[in-house]
């Protein structure tokens, strides 16, 4: 198989996503205190697998609008949650909207890649394999 200019995000993700990840999840529940114990080590292959998944998959991914919009709605929610945070009004109904608006635009990047992953990806085989029966059986 070989690389083409498509496969640059895919490579990217599995780059440099685990390490944001990890460092976003460390700083969020504040366990930057486990050092030598086996929980820094086992969430970290954790996520590196998941986003090696994500990359090699993203190969399928032909839309990045919908896929970067999500992404970019997501991140401005979790800015917005953490300012607020940081000004100490957690606690508002901005807060709330910014949280639930920020599981909402998760729920649509997830879909999003799902869709394209299924309908570029999945689908092609299918299609490929239907083709191979149906001359089988009419050669047969």
């Amino acid at each position: 198989m070989r690389f083409k200019r498509a496969d640059l995000p895919g490579m990217l993700i599995a780059t440099v996503a685990p390490v944001a990840l990890f460092v976003l999840l460390v700083a969020s529940y504040d366990l930057w205190h486990h050092h030598g114990t086996p929980l820094l080590g086992i969430l970290s292959v954790h996520i590196a697998i998941g986003a090696g998944i994500i990359g090699a998959f993203s190969r399928f991914i032909r839309s990045w609008e919908l896929t970067l919009g999500a992404l970019a709605l997501l991140l401005g929610c979790v800015v917005g949650v953490l300012l607020l945070q940081r000004t100490g009004n957690d606690g508002t109904a901005a807060a709330t909207a910014l949280k639930l608006g920020g599981v909402v635009a998760f729920g649509i990047l997830n879909i999003a890649i799902v869709q394209q992953i299924l309908v570029n990806g999945l689908n092609p085989v299918l299609v490929r394999r239907e083709a191979r029966q149906a001359a089988a059986e009419s050669q047969g």
